[in-house]
């Protein structure tokens, strides 16, 4: 399967903007969504699909900062207590 001149062209892009190695996984990924609509080459929609379903590690960390309160879960009272299983 091949990519459409647009595709290639925003998978540059994409691939100047973020890393080489996820450049390569979103070609595998919009590859997959490619042949689930039965298309004979992957086009840019396949590749913003693709992008949507996966984040660079630019996207994971301001995703992260982003979510930092909500999925750190502070430690209630004692560790000590909490650690304890004498009783």
């Amino acid at each position: 399967m091949t990519l459409t001149a647009e595709a290639l062209s925003v998978l540059t892009s994409m691939a100047v903007e973020t890393t080489l190695r996820y450049a390569l996984n979103l070609i595998s990924c919009a590859q997959v969504l490619a042949r689930k609509r039965k298309a004979d080459k992957v086009d840019v929609d396949d590749l913003r699909r693709a992008y949507t379903y996966f984040m660079d590690e630019k996207r994971s960390v301001q995703w992260l900062k982003g979510q930092q309160g909500s999925l750190i879960f502070e430690v209630v009272g004692d560790e000590k207590d909490a650690m304890d299983v004498s009783s």
